[in-house]
């Protein structure tokens, strides 16, 4: 058996935090060896070989699971077809939502133990994981359950005397869904309800970096819904995430990663003109205006750019500082940010675990040199962490960057890790002209107690969402989505479901045929 995973560098965290982690890996990880999904059987992949899921903090090998390939997929695909077409597609949008609220039921029984599997393979906060992703979780399948009752109905066009009119809202069929591995439990719900709710099937592929939470979601979901449902095929991106976006017989992609990855999954869509939905990379602008509530924009900040250790597209990871309070804000902000506590992410103190793998590591740490050559100051971090029962672990500080220029590659290339670029602004019309001069458009945020000026500026913000005088809020639905180059459609609201059904007219005549000569 062939085990491939990432570069773990030379790992000597301290015993205990070794021992918890095994530990709690003996309680979480329920096979020594996981299967791919494919019509409700849990079997090896055809190529016979495995990946290694590994233990982010520890760099330890927690499980193996299948190295998928393109003819898995094929099979996956005709599962998911059969299903689509036999019992899945069979049920009413009210037995839909019935089943969605038990799967909610189900992963809420069971949060504790995918939370935890988060915590392992991406490095988070098990805080975090458990109240905030698996909060978020639990809400998007009953959010979609209730919005499958209630949003399938079509309208009635206005016809003349003799004609009826009217739309029916159909699913697409086979639905391909691509995730990434920073909320690899959470995008499960971001991905899959939606598309369940609307009566499609599914063929899922989880990051390569992270599979384990996934494939016990996936273990959920298939318990409840028809066999079929619901199909996981994990693997390399190269083979498995190729053959679900380029597959003729799967009738929607949908994403969320980086935006080169969105670029490549257009191109595999054009090929049959299949729509796609995408979640890609973000620069925000973070906003903070003089009058705002400085205690509060403080906290805000942090959240902003260090929650998740800033492996997140929403990241605000640009903050634009008004010349008048700069001083007073960033002399706090290092303060809290000093008092942040870095270390073993099961722990219930730490604010910030290591990053996803070495190799992430190395690119932010990159970015960090690179801004260094160009000019900027580092006001805080900017490299590993001081402590010897850290040492080895893909851990970098949180670093703050002070003469940071729009311009410069750490203000515009997304950096997906816990490094702020501090800009400062005095003059309205440039502030907003350096914070929409960026490619991306996935999120911003507004600090002011003004709200002439609040509601001014997220006019002006070119960003699918603005948060005003908060930060990261997503757990209530309203859509969200990006401009430009941070992607196509909208997920977590009433909208998405738009995304993943097509619309049919019907017309009917009840009179004679109209005169053409």
């Amino acid at each position: 058996m062939q085990q491939e995973h990432y570069d773990t560098g030379d790992v000597h965290v301290d015993e205990a935090i070794l021992e918890q982690h095994r530990d709690v890996a003996g309680q979480v990880v329920s096979e020594e060896e996981y299967g791919i999904l494919i019509g409700g059987e849990w079997r090896e992949s055809e190529s016979g070989e495995t990946m290694a899921a590994v233990d982010a903090t520890t760099g330890e090998d927690l499980a193996a699971f299948q190295k998928g390939t393109s003819r898995d997929v094929d099979a996956a695909v005709a599962a998911a077809r059969e299903a689509f077409e036999g019992d899945w597609g069979q049920q009413s949008p009210q037995q839909r939502s019935e089943l969605l609220d038990e799967v909610a039921d189900r992963i809420e029984d069971r949060q504790i133990e995918l939370a935890r599997l988060d915590t392992l393979e991406v490095g988070k906060p098990n805080q975090h994981s458990l109240f905030v992703d698996m909060t978020v979780m639990v809400e998007q399948f009953r959010h979609f359950a209730a919005l499958a009752r209630t949003t399938d109905e079509g309208r009635l066009p206005p016809m003349g005397d003799e004609k009826l009119g009217y739309t029916r809202h159909e699913p697409y069929g086979v639905v391909g869904q691509v995730s990434a591995w920073n909320f690899p439990a959470m995008f499960v719900a971001w991905k899959t309800a939606p598309a369940l709710a609307t009566g499609n099937s599914v063929v899922y592929k989880p990051s390569s970096r992270a599979a384990l939470s996934t494939l016990e979601a996936a273990r959920i979901i298939d318990s409840v819904l028809p066999s079929g449902a619901m199909n996981v095929v994990t693997g390399p991106g190269s083979e498995v995430g190729e053959a679900i976006t380029a597959h003729e017989d799967i009738a929607k992609t949908a994403l969320t990663g980086s935006t080169r990855a969105g670029r490549y999954l257009m191109q595999n869509a054009a090929e049959t003109i299949k729509p796609v939905s995408l979640e890609l990379g973000g620069k925000s602008p973070n906003i903070i205006f003089p009058d705002a509530d400085l205690e509060k924009a403080v906290e805000g900040a942090l959240i902003s750019i260090f929650y998740n250790q800033g492996e997140q597209c929403t990241a605000g990871s640009r903050l634009f500082l008004h010349e008048d309070v700069y001083d007073d804000f960033l002399d706090a902000f290092l303060e809290r940010t000093a008092d942040l506590t870095m270390g073993d992410p099961l722990s219930p103190t730490t604010d910030i675990g290591p990053l996803i793998d070495h190799d992430h590591r190395r690119d932010v740490q990159s970015y960090v040199d690179a801004a260094k050559a160009e000019g900027a100051t580092v006001a805080h971090g900017g490299g590993p962490p001081d402590d010897p029962d850290l040492e080895g672990a893909p851990f970098i500080e949180p670093t703050v960057l002070t003469g940071v220029e729009n311009d410069q590659t750490v203000a515009c290339e997304e950096i997906f890790g816990p490094v702020l670029s501090v800009l400062e602004w005095s003059e309205y019309d440039e502030m907003i002209a350096a914070a929409n001069d960026t490619e991306f458009g996935l999120a911003s945020a507004v600090w002011t107690t003004d709200l002439e000026t609040a509601h001014e500026t997220a006019a002006d913000i070119e960003a699918g969402t603005v948060w005003i005088n908060t930060y990261n809020d997503m757990f209530e639905p309203a859509p969200y989505g990006g401009y430009k180059q941070s992607g196509i459609g909208r997920e977590l609201a009433a909208e998405t479901m738009d995304d993943y059904r097509q619309i049919k007219t019907v017309k009917v005549n009840f009179g004679g045929l109209p005169d053409i000569g």
